[in-house]
């Protein structure tokens, strides 16, 4: 509806009157007095600006449910987010190809290693078997055996004295790997026949002396 003569003469008085400094002060005066047009009084529509780059892309989000980010910028003109741009984010972050050879990687699997913190050598930093290979701990070299090794032979003259292992335990022996040999008990032999025959000797001192008396 236009504005009356009437009403736009007072509009003009008082705006006259109170002269007021600018647009927006001029208004709030017209709001007060309750003169101001019903045009003027609607606040002014804002157009929505889409952060989309086009129609299907907007549809395309809808349709997936994506929710994109308030800091997400898309690759189109003015930052605007495309379709292309959409995919990307309903995949998700693209995993970064593992830069190993295949012989590393099944290295790794078999032997419970994180390969993802090798360091590779290889070419552009690309992980090497040998690369792998070098995180495997050692094998703890097994324990030498403290049993003495003893020669058939020998075994049958310590069955034959009755002698134990213990009983030649400084005996070093000659053999292979250090096996203990016939001629090795040589001396221990020796040693047990003296004290043998010392033993007899003394038997029949006595047995001379009883019969003396």
């Amino acid at each position: 509806m236009a504005t009356s003569a009437d009403t736009l003469s007072t509009i003009i008085d008082e705006l006259l009157k109170h002269k007021p400094a600018d647009r927006d002060a001029a208004l709030k005066l017209l709001a007060k007095k309750a003169l101001l047009p019903k045009k003027l009084a609607e606040a002014p529509k804002v157009k929505k600006v889409s952060r989309f780059a086009s129609k299907a892309a907007e549809e395309f989000a809808e349709a997936k449910g994506i929710t994109i980010p308030d800091d997400f910028k898309g690759t189109a003109n003015g930052d605007k987010i495309s379709v292309k741009d959409l995919k990307q984010l309903a995949e998700g972050p693209k995993k970064t190809k593992l830069n190993a050879s295949p012989h590393a990687q099944q290295f790794a699997r078999d032997n419970g290693i994180d390969i993802s913190k090798v360091i590779g050598t290889g070419a552009e930093g690309k992980i090497k078997l040998s690369d792998v290979k070098s995180l495997k701990p050692a094998a703890a070299a097994p324990a030498e055996s403290t049993k003495v090794k003893i020669s058939p032979q020998a075994a049958k003259l310590l069955k034959q004295w009755k002698l134990s292992e213990d009983e030649i335990d400084d005996v070093v022996g000659t053999g292979k790997n250090g096996t203990i040999v016939a001629k090795d008990l040589a001396r221990t032999i020796a040693l047990l026949e003296a004290s043998k025959d010392s033993d007899e000797d003394s038997s029949s001192e006595s047995e001379s002396e009883s019969d003396e008396d």
